[in-house]
């Protein structure tokens, strides 16, 4: 039985490798995106972890939080698509919104569930973690493309998030 769970597993982390190891789509109705959880070495992906952690993601998320940083940014701190920076793709008019809460337009409540405000420096590691912990506690993961607005993508997040509560634990 433990022979088959671990054929399973590695099949299943081949399986995953393969569709992961482009961020480009295989075809035209493929979304692009896709973490590279299973070629990073631990010590980025530990990083990276910690940045989710001191933000105040709970323990049982910070993996998830780790693979939408993969997925969105591919872990780069500098990364920018057009008004979108950082490791968790942040727009930068957030934090100027709503007394620097990160408020995405006026449909939001007007509450900060974290109590903290969202930093201007987005390329900052740290400052995008707090202010994705600001999004997350006001919208959920729905904001993020990878967190959820593209199905196909949250599928990958998800597979992602179980390699890694395999491999770094929770």
């Amino acid at each position: 039985m433990k022979n088959m769970k671990t054929i399973f597993s590695l099949a299943l982390a081949l399986t995953s490798a393969v569709a992961c190891s482009s961020n480009k789509p295989q075809n035209d109705s493929a979304p692009s995106g896709a973490s590279d959880d299973l070629l990073m070495q631990d010590n980025k992906l530990l990083q990276l972890r910690s940045y989710v952690d001191k933000a105040g993601f709970p323990k049982w998320d910070q993996n998830r939080a780790t693979c939408i940083i993969l997925c969105e940014s591919s872990g780069r701190a500098d990364a920018r698509t057009g008004v979108h920076v950082g490791l968790f793709q942040i727009n930068e008019t957030y934090p100027g919104g709503e007394g620097g809460r990160g408020v995405k337009h006026q449909t939001q409540p007007a509450w900060d569930a974290s109590g903290r405000k969202c930093g201007y420096n987005l390329e900052d590691p740290q400052v995008n973690a707090d202010c994705a912990f600001v999004r997350l506690s006001r919208a959920g993961w729905n904001d993020w493309d990878c967190g959820g607005a593209v199905p196909a993508l949250k599928i990958k997040v998800e597979a992602c998030r179980a390699r890694l509560d395999e491999r770094l634990g929770r």
